[in-house]
């Protein structure tokens, strides 16, 4: 009997140990760059379905009347059929929608086949004056909406469709309510005034206007896309689909997919960069604790190297000609020669290392663990201090001779100058800020947020957020392209 309780005791045991990793591992997700711990959980319906379809919803006139509407049952229709997709927001409010530009409605997967049309029901509907919501009467609950063109949807698209909300034309007199709506596909300009956003969960990359900072399309990439890299003089963006080991190129002025190059499957590559030239993949293995160099016109694995313990970051430093690749466990930067791979240097550096950014001989260095940035010379790698920033700094970026890190754990970007071993500003942005990149003839520095999935606009010249772009997806990695 003893033995009998004891193995029903530990099965019971094991049971629970089960059911509380399945609990932990569906609560929170990791993106291919590591965005740890994202809070902005994908609905189950989003998963399904051959292709994706995401819906973004704007008004017509920002000053026109203050309607309010409670919806449900998003649809999509193929032939005769009408296909669910998952609503964003249950509430529509046109002075909400007016001052954000633009707002993410809705994504839903479907099969692969041909669409007509979309619909939605209106619960109820109101006109806001006076802080106050006078209820309308509704003309007609279900709100159908054709497409300007029949839309093709092939296995894994993943385009986006642009609703224009005609609030003057949707109330008729001062008691009705008819819901007055338009529907565009995404037209995305030529390469210039673009920022590509990679959204792994939903294996799709959003392309956002940089003119107005709203998404203006979106593009089907399988594998969950994460480290993208911009080649604009060579017209290719180059994406790192993790989870089927493989880099996958695009060519920006027809935004399509033209190749796709295997990394060997005993790797799993976590990160990666490219060249300047546009001619080698280094790709990081966190788990595998390794830097493998890809030829990206041949596909032929050029070197691999093991590299510390839990590689977290890669930096080619164009003007030391070298690669410095943080080791979080081993708490350690390794400089290495870009076409041997062998180390010529390892700078200790008493933190847990992730971001990295080198100017005018400076190594700086985000450790995470310690709240701080750590500032190296090279190439000898001497240290020159140490100064706080906020919780968690993972990511760097630069523009106008000032240093920009994003404080994951603190929700904040905070601002210094080359040389300086202190802040001189802290942006509060909220969220979880990750990767950053700049419009410099915009002055816009665009900061993923894992948090709230989107993405946080920030005016350079006032050092103030002005902007934020909905997604509806924890964004990974993005690439502005000016």
């Amino acid at each position: 009997m003893r033995t009998l309780f004891r193995g029903l005791r530990n099965f019971f045991c094991a049971l629970l140990v089960l059911a509380a990793g399945s609990l932990f591992s569906s609560g929170c997700q990791q993106g291919g760059g590591g965005a740890d711990g994202a809070l902005f959980q994908p609905s189950s319906e989003e998963s399904r379905g051959e292709a994706r379809l995401s819906v973004f919803l704007q008004v017509k006139e920002p000053d026109g009347p203050l309607l309010w509407m409670k919806i449900k049952n998003l649809e999509v229709r193929s032939g005769t059929n009408w296909l669910p997709m998952r609503a964003a927001r249950q509430e529509l409010q046109s002075q909400e929608i007016a001052a954000s530009g633009q707002i993410f409605a809705g994504r839903g997967g479907v099969p692969a086949g041909r669409y007509q049309a979309m619909r939605f029901t209106v619960a109820e509907g109101a006109l806001e004056r006076d802080g106050k919501r006078i209820f309308l009467a509704l003309d007609n609950p279900v709100v159908e909406i054709d497409f300007p063109a029949e839309l093709t949807l092939a296995k894994e698209d993943s385009p986006s469709l642009f609703l224009t909300w005609d609030t003057s034309q949707s109330l008729q007199g001062m008691a009705l309510l008819n819901p007055k709506m338009t529907v565009a596909t995404q037209s995305i300009p030529l390469v210039s005034d673009l920022a590509y956003v990679s959204c792994p969960e939903q294996d799709t990359i959003y392309i956002i206007r940089t003119d107005r900072n709203m998404v203006c399309g979106s593009i089907g990439i399988s594998g969950k896309p994460g480290s993208i890299i911009a080649n604009p003089a060579q017209n290719r963006l180059f994406v790192l689909a993790q989870q089927e080991a493989t880099v996958k190129v695009l060519e920006l002025t027809a935004n399509r997919q033209i190749d796709q190059i295997r990394v060997p499957l005993s790797a799993k590559p976590t990160y990666m960069t490219v060249s300047p030239d546009g001619k080698w993949a280094y790709l990081l293995d966190e788990m595998g604790n390794s830097l493998l160099r890809l030829n990206l016109q041949t596909g032929v694995l050029g070197g691999q190297a093991r590299i510390g313990s839990r590689p977290k970051y890669i930096l080619y430093m164009e003007e030391q000609n070298l690669l410095a690749v943080s080791s979080a466990y081993s708490q350690k930067i390794f400089l290495l020669d870009p076409v041997s791979l062998a180390i010529v240097r390892t700078i200790d550096t008493g933190g847990t290392p992730d971001g990295l950014f080198a100017r005018d001989n400076y190594l700086y260095v985000a450790e995470s663990s310690s709240n701080s940035v750590s500032v190296f010379e090279l190439p000898g790698g001497r240290s020159k201090g140490r100064f706080n920033v906020g919780s968690k700094p993972r990511r760097f970026a630069f523009s106008n001779n000032h240093i920009y890190i994003a404080n994951y754990g603190g929700g904040s970007v905070s601002v210094f100058r080359p040389g300086q071993l202190n802040i001189s500003r802290d942006v509060r942005v909220g969220g979880m800020p990750f990767e950053m990149d700049v419009s410099p003839a915009r002055q816009w520095l665009y900061v993923c947020d894992v948090r709230s999935g989107g993405v946080t606009v920030i005016d350079l010249s006032l050092n103030k957020v002005v902007g934020r772009i909905e997604l509806g997806a924890v964004p990974d990695t993005l690439a502005v392209i000016n």
